[in-house]
């Protein structure tokens, strides 16, 4: 061997040694190291929260990705849905059927305004946004902590999508780190949800046929141990434990489809979500999950938490499902369609048929009836200046018929159960 050669493949061989990690990484993810530019000093602040953070970072294909994820918080065409345990706010319901009676029919978002009622009951581990059949019904009103669960009321027809976009938040933005016995620790997520139709009984839950997909995943030391199967984006191979500086950590990114709460998205491909334990996502000792166990963990169908196959590495993932079934005619018996309607300040019981009259009596806590009748398709009642209690509604039209419990607090329609 000439030493011309020797020369050669001596240079070769140095520059193959000192290649980038990144050059080792074999995947569909855009690759970034290293801390992101902070852009927004604390999206949301709380007594006892953590930092809420916003910024930037570059991966090496020229990609800039919003860490730690493009979230719709401060949009105000994206609803928050209502607090059902938030000490940030101070809205601390005891119980569920204690926060189902603080509703504000106003926060209800229509979907098919013929659809029936469905009220979400959700924890998030840290942060969600939910959308039905592409329309935004409700998102977290607390990014990060300190940790809160919700409540969101929509009126839609079944079967119908849910899609949650779902954020684990970091303080060390662009390195998948929080503060958190170490400065880089990297935490993990978890969402439970349920579902209820009008009649109070669970329709959905959070189980492992939901689909999940991941967007970010971080942090990752060694970018042999990322691997895809298909559309499964896996960090099993990958460390999870606490390093003494993470800050030139690797990030992998994928772009967050746009039509993301669209029904038309096709998920079919993805992989299913992983369910995880409250024991493992660590509820047991969060008053906004325990408060309301008799929901998430209700015997008959008990909820379960998700993520993607990656609680602690996986920072950014879509949970996606479809609720079968059909909506059976609301609000009364098979041939009528009666329907409770709460206004503020009042309520109506509309019919879509106007040439049968409707007759509507109510009775109010104290032992008193109001009685209202009307042809021409809705009949309304002023609950204005109503005292505060749980009022007994009777419609009829024809031989149909049909009853509502109606608990009103400051002249609202705080809950309707039909009974």
């Amino acid at each position: 061997m000439t030493r011309a050669l020797e020369s050669s493949l001596l240079a070769i061989v140095i520059m193959v040694l000192h290649q980038p990690l990144a050059a080792q990484y074999v995947g569909t993810a855009s690759v970034s190291q290293g801390r992101a530019t902070t852009t927004q000093q604390n999206l949301y602040t709380c007594p006892k929260g953590r930092i809420t953070n916003v910024g930037t970072v570059t991966s090496k294909d020229g990609k800039v990705w919003t860490m730690p994820a493009a979230v719709r918080f401060s949009d105000p065409t994206f609803p928050k849905s209502s607090d059902l345990n938030n000490a940030c706010t101070g809205v601390n319901h005891a119980t569920s059927a204690q926060a189902v009676a603080a509703l504000s029919p106003a926060n209800i978002v229509t979907v098919d305004p013929d659809g029936e009622l469905i009220t979400c009951f959700i924890f998030a581990d840290n942060y969600f946004e939910m959308a039905i059949n592409g329309t935004p019904v409700g998102k977290d009103n607390v990014p990060y902590t300190q940790f809160n669960s919700s409540l969101l009321q929509f009126r839609v027809k079944r079967p119908f999508t849910i899609a949650i976009h779902a954020v684990d938040w970091e303080e060390n933005l662009g390195l998948g780190t929080e503060l958190s016995g170490s400065p880089y620790h990297a935490g993990d997520g978890g969402v439970v949800a349920v579902f209820l139709d009008e009649k109070g009984a669970i329709i959905a839950t959070t189980n492992g046929s939901w689909k999940a997909q991941t967007f970010y995943t971080a942090p990752i030391y060694d970018l042999t141990c990322p691997r895809e199967d298909g559309l499964q984006r896996l960090s099993d191979k990958c460390s999870t434990a606490d390093v003494a500086d993470g800050s030139n950590a690797y990030a992998l990114h994928w772009p967050l489809p746009e039509n993301w709460m669209s029904k038309d998205l096709d998920d079919s491909q993805w992989p299913n979500a992983s369910e995880f334990t409250n024991q493992t996502v660590g509820v047991d000792n969060k008053p906004a999950y325990t408060n309301f166990t008799d929901v998430f963990d209700n015997p008959a169908a008990d909820a379960r938490f998700i993520w993607s196959s990656s609680l602690i590495l996986d920072n950014e993932i879509l949970l996606r499902t479809v609720v079968p079934g059909t909506t059976s005619v609301r609000g009364g018996e098979e041939g009528t369609s009666l329907r409770f309607v709460p206004r503020s300040g009042s309520f109506e019981i509309q019919s879509a048929d106007a040439e049968v009259t409707v007759d509507v009596s109510v009775l109010t806590p104290d032992g008193r009836t109001i009685q209202s009748s009307t042809k021409v398709g809705a009949v309304g009642i002023d609950v204005s200046d109503a005292p505060g209690g749980v009022y007994l509604v009777l419609a009829r039209q024809g031989q149909h018929h049909t009853s509502w419990l109606v608990n009103i607090y400051d002249g609202e329609c705080r809950a309707v159960n039909r009974y």
